[in-house]
């Protein structure tokens, strides 16, 4: 029976709604430049911008089961905080190697995105940090304000980037018999640095998403193996 969706999960599209506003709101005051893309990664023309270009390499590297093809480790910075929903942050170092195992468990895994936004915060931090001043001091966005968690990385003015985007997440266990998808609607915010187009980094993700669709089937997964193994113990008794 569908009970529609969790609270969990309607308290991660309001914040991710919240986010997403604040930031395209924030960065039109600046006039930054603003790249969209409809339709999924693949589609993305080589000719777009250099945050929907990242995106593009980025999300295969998520999406794989095999990390030997497409490590993830180079996308990130040392230690980027990552944040899923009110979670206590975690870093890049302590998960990507989580998603490194999952061929163990999974035979498939793919986002299928939707829409993507890649704004150009260059102009906003070479005028210093009125973008950041100006979320704070206004009252509109309440206390759901985005804040940074990494420290500014060292050298001379760097490319600065915020990317987001929706998706839905395909998930298939190893051992389910009826090969069933679960699927789970994302949002992600990444923020981007580097010295030049080629240098991007994630220094720092926000992921809005419900894990609880996943850790069921897991979890309906396990107790039907267990009762299998019971059933054929009592068989050979």
């Amino acid at each position: 029976m569908d009970h529609g969706p969790s609270e969990s999960s309607l308290v991660c599209k309001k914040s991710a709604y919240v986010s997403m506003t604040a930031l395209i709101r924030s960065s039109n005051k600046m006039e930054s430049a603003t790249s969209i893309h409809h339709g999924p990664y693949e589609t993305i023309p080589s000719t777009t911008s250099p945050g929907l270009l990242f995106l593009k390499s980025f999300l295969p590297a998520v999406d794989t089961l095999d990390p030997t093809i497409h490590p993830l480790t180079p996308f990130f910075t040392p230690n980027a905080p990552i944040l899923i929903c009110s979670n206590p942050p975690s870093t890049s170092s302590a998960t990507i190697p989580l998603l490194e195992v999952r061929s163990r468990h999974l035979s498939h895994f793919h986002h299928q995105m939707h829409i993507a936004w890649d704004i150009d915060l260059s102009q906003r931090d070479s005028a210093g940090t009125a973008l950041a001043n100006g979320m704070e001091n206004n009252p509109e966005h309440g206390t759901c304000d985005k804040t940074t968690l990494y420290a500014p990385l060292p050298g001379p003015m760097r490319l600065k980037r915020t990317v987001m985007f929706e998706a839905t997440s395909s998930t298939v266990f190893k051992n389910d018999p009826d090969e069933f998808v679960v699927k789970v609607q994302e949002f992600n915010i990444l923020d981007l640095e580097g010295r030049d187009q080629s240098d991007l980094q994630v220094v720092e993700m926000w992921a809005f998403v419900d894990g609880k669709p996943v850790q069921s089937r897991a979890q309906q997964l396990n107790a039907g193996l267990a009762f299998g193994e019971g059933a054929r113990e009592a068989e050979r008794s």
